[in-house]
């Protein structure tokens, strides 16, 4: 007669249950005071622009509502349409709410080009009446998504760091002037990278659903991820990986009902505001860097830089085809790093999410050269954390709006040099003798 032999369950003890409720009064502690930090900080137009949009879009000239003042009128004729997300009347808001006065010279202009499918999942922001509390509340949503983006970073790279060099890069991800310029717009850029992590670690461990389901969420901001996503829907093709398709489609099946439901013409108005978004002169690209730079040569010159970086892109993506996951993952951090020098224009909050290739630079360059490696880290990480403060507070008056153009430059640059540096050691795992006595 055979028995199975089952291990006693462990039992939690009233020490766990006292650290579990110290765990959970300290978050709910930290959390209470980000919010009343938040309150305080300005800013915040990247997520004003998409809570006014859906707020006007809910409350304001519901077709079979009425307001106030209407009832107070007690007229009785049916209401216009519901205010356009994708007219000129939003960012005409967003820029008295952020500026005091209509969009200037050097402001943003605050044109909504979000999708409206991803647009619906600001609604629960759009039920908070007052937007500074709404976006005190997002704003503890992207840092707390900003660490876990830290975190999984880590994991991504399968680092055995030492405590110091983690709690170090955590503070990094966390402080560094990117990071903080995304906090103070309170920009979704850095929700967008933890999906982009997330992606990465769910296609690896093949949680195939959940991967899809995350690509389906993180389709807009082009000018952050459209290398990186044309990977990833490269890769799940060439793999087969039909559970990640099911999962794609049925979240955009979802979403996509949802909104022809709520808004069947949405399309064309926001193609139309897309449009004017990609025709205004804000934010930094390669080209208007480079004629800053050299107003004769400039133009060529990225031209040529850019040419070349899409050549290069395009090689590294066709050896992904037949390659492992330690290339596709190195391949995936070189297309977020690409992405804002192939002639883009973008902001400088969106190079947050460059924090995912870092981590990877930081640990091949720790696991390769173990002798010195901790110093080597410690050097690249605190590099690329002061140079940009230094360049902002010590050249701004001196260089001006240069000075911007230099710290948009440095870290797509740092990055991109970084992960060709580590191209051989992070692609191929160890397998020549000198290569382990090297670690060792």
């Amino acid at each position: 007669m055979s028995t199975t032999f089952h291990p006693p369950s462990k039992s939690l003890t009233p020490r766990d249950y006292l650290f579990i409720a110290l765990v959970v009064i300290l978050f709910f502690a930290v959390s209470t005071g980000l919010i009343f930090a938040n309150l305080n900080l300005k800013g915040g137009g990247d997520f004003f622009v998409n809570w006014v949009a859906a707020r006007g879009f809910l409350f304001e000239n519901f077709k079979y509502g009425k307001t106030k003042v209407q009832i107070e009128k007690k007229i009785t004729e049916e209401l216009p349409q519901r205010i356009d997300p994708y007219g000129g009347e939003i960012p005409a808001r967003v820029q008295q709410m952020v500026y005091g006065h209509a969009v200037g010279t050097g402001d943003e202009p605050y044109i909504l080009d979000t999708p409206f499918q991803i647009l619906l999942l600001y609604f629960p922001f759009a039920l908070f009446p007052d937007p500074v509390l709404a976006r005190a509340f997002f704003t503890l949503l992207i840092q707390l998504g900003l660490f876990i983006l830290a975190i999984l970073s880590l994991r991504l790279t399968e680092w055995d760091a030492p405590p110091f060099l983690a709690v170090l890069f955590v503070f990094f991800a966390v402080l560094n002037f990117y990071s903080i310029e995304a906090v103070y717009e309170a920009s979704p850029v850095l929700l967008l990278g933890l999906l982009y992590a997330g992606i990465l670690f769910f296609l690896h461990n093949e949680i195939d659903e959940l991967a899809g389901a995350s690509i389906a969420v993180s389709l807009y901001y082009w000018e952050v991820g459209a290398p990186f996503l044309l990977l990833v829907f490269l890769r799940i093709y060439w793999q087969r990986r039909t559970r990640v398709w099911a999962g794609f489609f049925m979240a955009s099946s979802i979403l996509f009902f949802i909104s022809f439901l709520l808004y069947p013409g949405w399309i064309i108005p926001f193609l139309r505001a897309t449009v004017n978004a990609l025709r205004t002169d804000f934010g930094f690209n390669v080209h208007s860097t480079f004629f800053s730079f050299w107003q004769v040569q400039g133009q060529y010159l990225a031209w040529m830089f850019t040419t070349v970086l899409i050549i290069l892109f395009g090689f590294e993506i066709s050896l992904v085809r037949y390659g492992d996951d330690r290339r596709f993952y190195w391949t995936a951090c070189l297309a977020l790093a690409v992405a804002p020098l192939l002639g883009f224009r973008t902001e400088m909050e969106h190079l947050a999410v460059l924090i995912i290739p870092l981590a990877l630079v930081f640990a091949i360059v720790h696991d390769r050269w173990r002798r010195i490696g901790s110093w080597l880290s410690f050097s690249l990480i605190l590099a690329s954390f002061s140079i940009p403060w230094g360049v902002n507070y010590f050249l701004l008056e001196q260089f001006g709006v240069m000075t911007q153009e230099i710290i948009f430059l440095f870290l797509p640059l740092f990055t991109l040099v970084g992960l060709y540096w580590i191209r051989w050691w992070a692609i191929r795992p160890p397998r020549l003798l000198s290569d382990l006595v090297n670690q060792s």
